[in-house]
């Protein structure tokens, strides 16, 4: 399969992934990004640099954009850190906001094993 605009490659879901939270808004103009992390430690973000991402949950009674892809797309992060009272994470081949702003939503699994 194609990699989906140079930094998403197919992929499956690891039979063990976790969902450890979801891309927030971007941040900066070199294309960090916000992560909400479902967890109060979220260690597994700084420690894989190896997620899945897939797309928001569909909402009862919002119109959903169109979505950037329908199945689980791996992304391999730079870095993660935390920043302030938040975590921001950037990715390869997200070098501008505008690309940073298409992940906005999705959601984020990381294998157990990794």
């Amino acid at each position: 399969m194609a990699a989906l605009l140079g930094f998403l490659e197919p992929t499956e879901l690891p039979p063990d992934a976790i969902e450890v939270g979801r891309i927030g808004d971007a941040w900066g103009i070199k294309g960090w990004f916000k992560i909400i992390p479902y967890s109060a430690s979220p260690e597994a973000l700084f420690s894989s640099k190896q997620w899945v991402l897939l797309p928001p949950e569909p909402r009862a009674g919002v119109v959903a954009k169109e979505q950037l892809f329908k199945t689980p797309q791996f992304i391999k992060i730079r870095i993660a850190k935390e920043h302030s009272d938040g975590v921001v994470a950037q990715a390869d081949g997200v070098d501008d906001r505008n690309t940073a702003e298409l992940l906005k939503s999705c959601r984020i699994f990381i294998a157990r094993s990794s």
